[in-house]
This record gives structure tokens, C-alpha cells and sequence, in this order.
């Protein structure tokens, strides 16, 4: 029996994740502070836990464990959310929980199969992002060395892990902003070299893939999901910047015709 828990599904990339879904687990738990008042019996299990609480994570497996069985796949999109101690926050809620998470997956995994893990990073693990603080740069570079320890660690068990790195994509929470901000979008589309932003739907089929037998010999590998944005130079983006600027302020062209 394949038991997929999500840590963190019920917000942004980790929901529209869980709502991709489509059969591929013959069960689903998802941890996460606040249970969705909509979910019923059919869909996924939910189970309230809160990351950034050690004990209160732990709590939250062990009612994973003893209701869905032993564990073949698990996805950590767990975010720190809070105001105070932003930076204790979110080393707490992204690095200490992944390993809390990833130390009883290896306890409680199925003994035989394909098993995996996806940690899902960000392009901030590799550039900085002046949208976000030290706290989330620094905790999610730590998630790429922990996936590389991890998959080190636990290959012997057949537990693959990798990670997801999604640049700016549209998703549920983000949609209106991009919509209303319509020259921001525009130029995102511009600077990405497949000419569109990417959706939290791709990010999902990303982070499916890597935990599909599909994805049998691939462990301690960062998959970047960015249509390409973080490929090009400095250079490059300041020459296509720039030459936006001197198109739009270009004085235009007389009609002759007349």
C-alpha cells in the first residue's frame, strides 16, 4: 500500500499540489496547522500540526503512522508564517522540521519498493531575492544540503530525495496581484526565456514526477522550475531591460502618408 504525507498542503504550492493529485497514492495525510473546513472522507486525510513545533510535528507522524501505515512518499511544503522571531521561525519551520520529518520517514518506511521525499526550495537557494528577508534565503539553501545528506543517508533504504525549486509562478494567492500589476507581469514574461510565468500546476507535476517510480534512480538532485529565468547573465537582463526602456520612451514614428 503507497501512503503519501504532505507537510503543509493546504496553502499556495503545497495545496494546489494535493489537489493534483489524481489516484497515484492509495492513501494521503496532510499535516498542516489548520484543517480546511471542506475536506471530507473521500479526498485526503487531515491531520493538524504545527511545524514549527517539534513536538507538535511528531505528534502529528505518529497519528500519520498509526492511521495511513508505514510511509513511501512524503512532500514538505511547509512555510513559516508568523510575525515574531522571523528568523528562529523559519529556520525552525523549514530546516529543523524537514529533518524531524525526514528522521521518522526513515523509522516508519514501508520495507520494500520505491520510496521518496521532495523538499521544496525556492530560487532564493541560489540567488537573492531582495522580496524576501535573510531568514527564508537561509533556510532554504539549508534545504539543499540537507537533501543532499538525506539522499546520502537513507539510499541504502531505497529512500530517494530531492528537491523542487520553482521560480515566481502563478498560483492561487499570487493570481489577482499579476493580473491587476499588468506591466509587471509583462515584463516577467519578457525575462523568461519561454516567454511566460509558470503555473502552480507544473510545480505540482514537477514534484509527482520525483515521486513516481519514474523518477527510480534520481536522488539528491535540485530540479529547477523557472522556464529558464535563472539561466541568463546579469548582462543579459540588464541589455533586455534596457532595451525595453529605450522602447517605450522611443518618441514614435511620423505618419508619412498624409
Amino acid at each position: 500500500m503507497s501512503h503519501l504525507v504532505v507537510i503543509g498542503g493546504t496553502k499556495g504550492l503545497g495545496r494546489a499540489f494535493v489537489e493534483s493529485l489524481s489516484g497515484e497514492f492509495d492513501a494521503v495525510t496532510v499535516l498542516a496547522r489548520s484543517v480546511p473546513a471542506t475536506a471530507d472522507q473521500t479526498g485526503p486525510h487531515y491531520f493538524s500540526a504545527d511545524a514549527a513545533n517539534p513536538e507538535s510535528l511528531l505528534t502529528g507522524l505518529e497519528q500519520t503512522f498509526v492511521r495511513g501505515g508505514a510511509f513511501t512518499a512524503m512532500a514538505l511544503f511547509q512555510q513559516f508564517r508568523g510575525s515574531s522571531s522571523p528568523w528562529e521561525g523559519k529556520l525552525a519551520t523549514t530546516l529543523t522540521a524537514s529533518k524531524l520529518a525526514l528522521d521518522f520517514f526513515a523509522l516508519h518506511a514501508a520495507p520494500t519498493g520505491d520510496k521518496a521525499a521532495v523538499l521544496l526550495t525556492s530560487n532564493a537557494s541560489r540567488l537573492a531575492c531582495e522580496e524576501q528577508d535573510e531568514g527564508y534565503h537561509a533556510a532554504k539553501t539549508g534545504l539543499l544540503g540537507l537533501c543532499r545528506y538525506y539522499a546520502n543517508r537513507l539510499g541504502a533504504q531505497g529512500i530517494r530525495v530531492n528537491c523542487v525549486s520553482p521560480g515566481t509562478v502563478l498560483k492561487e494567492e499570487n493570481q489577482q496581484h499579476f493580473l491587476r500589476d499588468t506591466e509587471l507581469h509583462k515584463l516577467l514574461q519578457e525575462i523568461i526565456p519561454l516567454r511566460r510565468m509558470g503555473t502552480a500546476a507544473e510545480v505540482a507535476s514537477a514534484i509527482r514526477f520525483l515521486l513516481s517510480p519514474q523518477a527510480s534512480f534520481i536522488t539528491g538532485q535540485e530540479l529547477v522550475v523557472d522556464g529558464g529565468a535563472s539561466l541568463q547573465s546579469q548582462e543579459s537582463l540588464g541589455r533586455a531591460l534596457l532595451r525595453r526602456q529605450r522602447a517605450k520612451s522611443a518618441p514614435s514614428t511620423p505618419d508619412k502618408t498624409s
